[in-house]
């Protein structure tokens, strides 16, 4: 315990292989101003003992103040900021406060400190762009600036600190969205899940609103994943069929597929870049015709498309009896779009098969882009039992 540090002092001290002075950038320890990067004791004023103060006054409990709340560091905590050294010149023994220790504990509170930023989401009804989701300011512990406040704040003998929040903005709020550039539908994606168990239609519900509202900047990335998750029972998903190293397995939110195919097709339509793209193992009915799906797997496989327009765009998914739609808002900047296929071929009687399609984009510069889709299918595999049963 540090209350009883000074009777412990000397015997800490031949302990120390090296000795030295705290050494921060415009701190104030009692009377004490250090300097950084000094190396010369020249350069150093004359310092209070902190051992002294250390003694006649107990460590005792620290209050931390932000954003209007309070949080208290037990004593056993506070103790540990202080640390035992050999001043480097007189070599006597002295208190210091350590920097190291007082940031360990700040990084293990800033989990309930920080607050992510949230950009706004927006909706569009009967073609005009309405309020979904408003934004979300962001807090983050500033560390540095923080360490800082706590340690002066102890040299000082008070047991009280405000700690430093920067606040950040989002990056999309409500009073942007009309200079986001979001006018035109660029894209829309259909596909039917009739006859689809009743546990892959709600996973279908719970994944395809995740996408919902979703912006995506100019030049970012669209993942799948990303935006998507973790899939387990706790988030809502219930255990469905899913295709794992080519078998028909159980697990939590079959039926996922059925969304990133439907946002896929959207892209294709929207003469978007597909990054990253995989068919099913095999051919499943939900995705006729086939040829035009796109497969994932947290973790394992993505779907991945980039905006390269010159504006925000914007991804909205709805259900409507059987079928799922994915549209896609964003500038209409001339761009034109033509597909050809599926088209099926080298089909077995195992239910192997390929297929392929064509997708030709003509820029408003005159410029053209065609590319080729290719889908390889194995046999459908035999269904495995349930274990989630």
């Amino acid at each position: 315990m540090l209350t009883n540090f000074s009777n412990g002092f000397l015997k800490f001290i031949g302990r120390l292989s090296i000795a030295g002075v705290v050494v921060l950038s415009g701190l104030h320890f009692g009377s004490a101003f250090f300097v950084s990067n000094i190396s010369r004791e020249t350069e150093i004023r004359p310092v209070k003992n902190l051992s002294e103060q250390v003694k006649n006054h107990p460590v005792r409990d620290m209050i931390l103040s932000f954003q209007g709340e309070e949080r208290i560091i037990p004593v056993s905590i506070v103790e540990n900021f202080f640390e035992p050294y050999i001043r480097n010149y007189s070599k006597t023994e002295d208190v210091r406060i350590s920097p190291k220790e007082v940031s360990n504990y700040l990084e293990s509170i800033a989990p309930f400190t920080n607050i992510q930023q949230i950009d706004a989401k927006f909706t569009i009804v009967n073609g005009r762009a309405e309020e979904f989701r408003p934004s979300t300011t962001g807090l983050k512990l500033n560390i540095e600036e923080s360490v800082s406040r706590i340690m002066s704040s102890l040299a000082n003998n008070s047991y009280h600190a405000e700690l430093s929040i920067d606040i950040i903005e989002p990056d999309i709020t409500l009073d942007k969205i009309n200079e986001l550039g979001i006018t035109t539908l660029i894209g829309r994606g259909e596909s039917d899940f009739r006859d689809s168990p009743a546990s892959r239609v709600h996973n279908i519900e719970v994944g395809s609103a995740k996408y919902n509202g979703e912006i995506i900047k100019p030049g970012e990335e669209f993942s799948f994943n990303s935006i998507l998750g973790e899939v387990d029972e706790k988030n809502g998903y219930q255990s469905e069929l899913v295709i794992k190293g080519g078998k028909l397995v159980y697990e939590y939110g079959g039926g996922l597929c059925q969304v990133s195919t439907t946002v896929f097709r959207a892209a294709i339509m929207a003469g978007l870049p597909i990054v990253e793209r995989r068919p099913h193992s095999f051919p499943v009915r939900y995705y006729d015709p086939q040829g035009y799906d796109a497969t994932i797997y947290p973790g394992v496989v993505d779907f991945k498309f980039k905006n390269d327009t010159p504006n925000h765009i914007l991804v909205q998914s709805r259900i409507e009896g059987t079928k799922l739609f994915f549209d896609i808002y964003g500038p209409d900047d001339g761009r034109k779009v033509v597909l050809e296929g599926p088209f099926q071929y080298d089909q077995k009687t195992n239910g192997s098969m390929k297929a392929y399609f064509t997708r030709k984009v003509s820029y408003d510069n005159g410029a053209t882009e065609e590319k080729r889709f290719d889908s390889s299918y194995g046999a459908p595999a035999p269904l495995e039992k349930n274990p989630l049963e």
